[in-house]
């Protein structure tokens, strides 16, 4: 049976990633909670992980990796005091998976508005389907979508709530490659293939302001996803929290929600587009509440909602949820 994370109905929406629901990708899997993947141009390796900031002077080759952690803004305090709260909670979690059922209402573009029904397990497994009926007989015949992706990004994550954010960033960034940093000879064709579509043949170098740019950026989304996955686990909220909180392009602010309190992330990480993605989560607990994401270039506005629940994966193969 559920048992409630956090269950705030919103009027708002967001937009999210790729196939994310707060983050959900398709085809590696993620979905959730709170991530709100903004539908990046082009997707880094074979997971839900992210897109270059600008695929027209941002290459993908090796270069574009982690670059130097420096401490987390003074703006984002916030969340350093959110995540040391949920850090010192040792409760232990009930249930063995996170269900996310996510609402998402498009304001303006197609797709049209409809739920997701999102069931991450603690093994890494990650299932989704459009109809709450079809989740049981998913479940049943092993479809579950994923890479590694998800057990890499959630251990950066829990590792990130107590331990060296420079490191937790890097394992964060590169949480979507195999081997857990880009193979050169991928990286390098897709950066080639990127840029001759542009007609660019001579790219700029990428100083170091970029590689942070760049870095803070896959940074962002991957750790929207995994928040996604992990929205029930109060440590894995707890890391992505002071990952985020290393990102100077994300501010925060004090809302509500609900009626409830809440803090407004709003980051711009998406160099050379005009697309923001805010993400409001609980002030008290971090679950990811809403998720909105207006996208100019694709003229695409939506708002998703969120419910979190920490059920068992033998009560949803029943359909008892």
């Amino acid at each position: 049976m559920d048992r409630p994370v956090e269950a705030i109905e919103q009027r708002g929406r967001a937009r999210r990633r790729r196939r994310h629901v707060l983050g959900v990708a398709t085809g590696g899997g993620v979905a959730a909670v709170a991530a709100l993947a903004l539908a990046l141009p082009m997707a880094l390796g074979t997971g839900p992980a992210s897109a270059p900031t600008n695929p027209a002077s941002a290459p993908t080759g090796p270069d574009n990796q982690a670059g130097p952690t420096s401490p987390a803004p003074a703006g984002n305090t916030k969340l350093v005091s959110l995540a040391t709260n949920l850090t010192a909670e040792n409760a232990a979690l009930p249930g063995d998976a996170s269900l996310i059922i996510e609402k998402v209402d498009v304001r303006r573009g197609r797709p049209p508005s409809r739920t997701r029904y999102h069931l991450y397990t603690d093994s890494g497994m990650y299932y989704y389907t459009g109809a709450k009926r079809a989740l049981p007989p998913v479940i049943a015949r092993g479809e579950y979508l994923g890479n590694g992706f998800h057990p890499r990004g959630l251990a950066a994550a829990r590792y990130a709530a107590t331990g060296d954010v420079a490191k937790a960033r890097e394992q964060m960034i590169n949480a979507v490659y195999d081997e857990g940093k880009p193979p050169p000879a991928e990286e390098a064709r897709q950066r080639e293939q990127v840029l001759r579509g542009k007609g660019i043949t001579s790219p700029p170098a990428i100083d170091e302001a970029r590689k942070r740019a760049i870095a803070d950026n896959h940074l962002w989304v991957n750790s929207v996803d995994v928040l996604s996955a992990g929205g029930g686990d109060p440590k894995v909220r707890a890391g992505v929290l002071r990952l985020i909180a290393t990102i100077p392009e994300v501010t925060v602010v004090d809302s509500t929600a609900g009626g409830q309190p809440a803090l407004t992330l709003t980051a711009k990480v998406f160099e050379g587009y005009d697309n923001r993605q805010v993400l409001t989560i609980n002030a008290q607990n971090g679950v990811p509440i809403r998720s909105v994401t207006d996208d100019p270039e694709s003229k695409t506005l939506s708002v998703s909602t969120f419910k979190v629940s920490r059920v068992t994966v033998a009560d949803i193969r029943a359909g008892t949820f």
